[in-house]
């Protein structure tokens, strides 16, 4: 008896140690993977504080510009799929924002909504571009509603896509009620420890789980997507800076009436069934922002420029029609 129970236990802590090692990941040379995908019309800004931005600027000049900013944990080929619906009607610039896809860490190591701010205006004044609108999704459109109370007379209008918010007492009892459906690292990343332990132990069902939280039509949740976002994030010095921003925390002491200053018309679009954002939060958006139009996607989750990009894009350019 002693003897099974001895290698039964072996046999666990051997299973035990092939599930830590298999999630051991080392760091990928940068090199490597802007030569994967710093592909068609990626390229590099660096700015005054040296940090190095990856962005793409596609579509006609002569139109109007169109900012393009993604969520938590993502890049700028999240709007890889929409693009190609509006690039005949707008400028498109895409941005990679610091510690996230192909920017990644940056010397200045800040990486809050504030330094991302200062990031799309150093950017803009490069690509020589006076007036725009800003399209963010999740964290992104946290930063673009941010970024127009702070410099308003740049904004000509706002697209929020399943953005965050500011939320009541109530719609946090609804994010706690969903948490059974945030990815598993999220929850982790909340502990201190945890954090220091992810910074080399980064499985990549980590990334899978997150992409299937995220979208509702679970064929979207590709293999080739996957590896996408496990790889960035494994660029070297980015789980350091992702791990930093999270710690900076999604929730701020702010009142939903400061939405009320928010000048620019804004587009409001988020999927019934985002695990991540309740699509309530929207509601709350829709409330205080005084030029809005609301639109909720049934059967769509937390990335809707992915999973209707074709819907998407053209409610973007009926938008544009009303102001």
């Amino acid at each position: 008896m002693r003897f099974r129970l001895k290698y039964f236990l072996v046999g666990i802590l051997s299973v035990l140690i092939l599930l830590i090692f298999s999630g051991v990941h080392f760091d990928i040379p940068r090199e490597e993977l802007e030569k994967k995908y710093a592909t068609g019309k990626s390229q590099f800004l660096t700015l005054d504080d040296g940090s190095r931005v990856h962005y793409r600027d596609e579509g006609k000049k002569n139109k109007p510009v169109i900012i393009l900013l993604h969520g938590f944990n993502g890049s700028l080929f999240n709007f890889e799929t929409m693009v190609p619906f509006l690039i005949s009607d707008f400028r498109l610039i895409s941005i990679d924002l610091p510690g996230f896809g192909l920017t990644g860490p940056v010397p200045t190591n800040d990486y809050s909504t504030e330094n991302s701010i200062k990031v799309i205006t150093k950017v803009a004044k490069l690509l020589e571009v006076n007036k725009f609108s800003l399209a963010g999704n999740s964290m992104g459109g946290g930063i673009a509603w941010r970024y127009a109370l702070k410099h308003p007379n740049k904004i000509e209008s706002l697209i929020l896509l399943a953005s965050s918010g500011i939320y009541t007492e109530e719609q946090r009892k609804q994010i706690e009620k969903n948490e059974s459906e945030t990815p598993l690292v999220w929850k982790i990343m909340r502990s201190d420890f945890a954090s220091f332990f992810l910074s080399f132990y980064t499985p990549k069902f980590f990334a899978t789980q997150g992409l299937q939280s995220s979208v509702y039509d679970q064929n979207l949740a590709t293999e080739e997507l996957s590896n996408q976002f496990h790889q960035l994030v494994l660029l070297e010095g980015s789980r350091k800076a992702i791990l930093s921003r999270f710690s900076s925390g999604f929730y701020r002491e702010e009142k939903s009436e400061i939405l009320n200053d928010i000048q620019a018309p804004t587009l409001i679009i988020h999927g019934e069934k985002d695990n991540i954002i309740p699509y309530v939060s929207s509601y709350n958006l829709a409330e205080y922002i005084p030029k809005n139009q609301l639109i909720i996607y049934p059967e769509i989750g937390h990335l809707p420029m992915y999973e209707a990009p074709e819907r998407v894009a053209n409610d973007i350019k009926d938008f544009f029609t009303t102001f």
